[in-house]
């Protein structure tokens, strides 16, 4: 099972493999929402429905707004855990609370993998800040893949 960062829908949906040209992505995608095996945390909706992604991309997740997952009391203490442990992996520069420290506690609480498209800091030639998604979660021994690895994972082939 994976907790799926915002990047990883804007990238696929609007990006790199938009349904209306790769339509067996979105029905593998879709396919996986049906087994439980694709969540995020509702942070990852606000993130989308707050312009990052195309208006079909909001209005596709609005349409699977089951795979959003409230922040419960657990996910709350969880996330402002790492919020404290990883001060540097929150971006001061945002005005919004970005889905990041949600993202690793939904992983982190459910044993299960975090899908992203961010880079470590080692990987960075430039990096803003001292940690990454991929740092946290290598910190905190939680899988972290990009969406190949996802494909990859699931045995997926197109």
């Amino acid at each position: 099972m994976y907790s799926i960062d915002t990047n990883i829908y804007v990238d696929w949906f609007d990006r790199r493999y938009p349904p209306d040209i790769f339509p067996s992505v979105l029905k593998a995608i879709e396919e996986l929402i049906n087994q439980k095996k694709i969540f995020s945390p509702a942070r990852v909706l606000e993130e989308i429905n707050s312009n990052v992604g195309s208006k079909e991309l909001r209005s596709w997740a609005k349409n699977h707004k089951q795979i959003f997952l409230q922040h419960d009391e657990k996910l709350q203490e969880e996330a402002i855990d790492i919020q404290f442990k990883y001060p540097d992996l929150i971006d001061n520069t945002t005005p919004y609370d970005e889905a990041d420290r949600w993202i690793i506690a939904l992983a982190k609480i459910k044993g299960w993998t975090v899908v992203t498209h961010e880079t470590s800091v080692g990987a960075k030639k430039k990096p803003l800040r001292n940690l990454y998604i991929p740092d946290v979660c290598d910190k905190m021994s939680i899988p972290c893949i990009e969406f190949l690895g996802l494909l990859r994972k699931e045995k997926l082939v197109f």
